[in-house]
């Protein structure tokens, strides 16, 4: 790059370059919200008696729900597990597959005694706490349960220590069979732990197939279509020269309409002399632990691009931010856009 062309550019950095490069097109992908989940089912003698409304047990109706939401649930690397509390049991853990889910609500039965089961539901969250602390990234926790505790620890806690105690991670979702005002309020207090939770009523998820599709998209996964691409955007702040490179979603793919951008970019990291940073990061969709490995593969692209274009590695530091440092508002599609992005700071 001659001398006149390399100021020219400093100078339109200066005042701030935006270059809108590209059309793309919208498509639509499903990105889990969670890494993993358990369905954490109520087994106690109150949930062998029939519904006050629905004149049906609600086991029976519970182990509906959960095999139709297993129908509803789409294939995405989760890890997953099902147990049942009032006994505690697991019934099974793995990585998620229907088949596997299915035959653990098909063992359940719905002929057992009512009398002399009582509910210990407290004692059930504290006999999770072992399966969880097993499980990675975001967990999410349905309970299915008319919310009837009557021995042992208090339920509310007990979900309180397993909320604390994962810092973040956990979310408890609630399906309700409770036919009582005094059940209905320990699961709506154990939904309030976490900001996250989504609560529903089974027997309105069984009968509106349409609220069953939005509770399972509500806590399992996201529907995403990208707009238009991102623009690349270079400036110059504070005598520190930033890069701001667009990616696609889910994608550390260095697209087209950005390689010319990043040939300049090269020339003039050749030129300068001087080490860049690069610096990745994603928007707030998916996991946190996917996103982390998300942001740091986009870093390492564009430092392979720009080492095949001549600029010595050593001179290339690279970080993954994941989703922990957006610069745009992550409750819109523009802003998650525009946080999918790797920075190069050029000092």
């Amino acid at each position: 790059m001659s001398r006149m062309k390399c100021m020219f550019i400093l100078a339109a950095l200066a005042i701030g370059v935006v270059l809108m490069l590209g059309a793309g097109s919208a498509q639509a992908k499903l990105v889990p919200k969670v890494d993993g989940f358990v369905l954490f089912t109520d087994y106690s003698g109150s949930m062998a008696m029939r519904h006050e409304a629905e004149g049906v047990k609600k086991i029976t109706l519970a182990k509906q729900v959960l095999l139709g939401m297993n129908e509803k649930i789409p294939a995405l690397g989760y890890e997953a597990g099902m147990a049942t509390f009032a006994p505690f049991e697991h019934k099974w853990q793995g990585k998620y597959g229907k088949t596997q889910i299915a035959e653990a609500a098909g063992s359940l039965s719905e002929d057992f005694p009512i009398f002399g089961r009582m509910t210990p539901m407290g004692d059930g969250f504290s006999a999770l706490a072992p399966a969880l602390e097993g499980m990675n990234g975001k967990v999410a926790v349905i309970i299915f349960s008319d919310g009837v505790s009557n021995e042992g620890m208090d339920p509310v806690a007990e979900a309180t220590t397993l909320y604390q105690a994962a810092r973040g991670r956990l979310c408890f979702h609630v399906v309700s069979f409770a036919d009582t005002a005094a059940g209905q309020k320990i699961l709506d207090d154990i939904a309030a732990l976490s900001g996250c939770s989504v609560s529903a009523s089974g027997p309105a998820l069984l009968a509106d197939g349409a609220a069953m599709d939005q509770f399972v998209r509500d806590v399992f996964y996201d529907e995403v279509a990208d707009a238009a691409p991102a623009p690349v955007v270079m400036e110059k702040v504070d005598e520190v020269i930033e890069l701001r490179i667009p990616f696609d979603f889910d994608s550390a793919k260095i697209r087209d309409d950005v390689m010319p951008i990043l040939d300049e970019a090269a020339e003039m990291l050749m030129n300068a002399d001087r080490p860049a940073i690069l610096e990745g990061h994603t928007c707030n969709i998916g996991p946190d632990a996917y996103n982390q490995g998300l942001s740091e593969r986009r870093a390492q692209s564009v430092k392979q691009y720009l080492v095949g274009k001549g600029v010595p590695a050593v001179r290339l530091g690279t970080s993954g931010m994941g989703e922990s440092m957006p610069k745009y508002d992550n409750n819109n599609e523009e802003g998650r856009k525009l946080n999918r992005r790797v920075e190069v700071f050029l000092k």
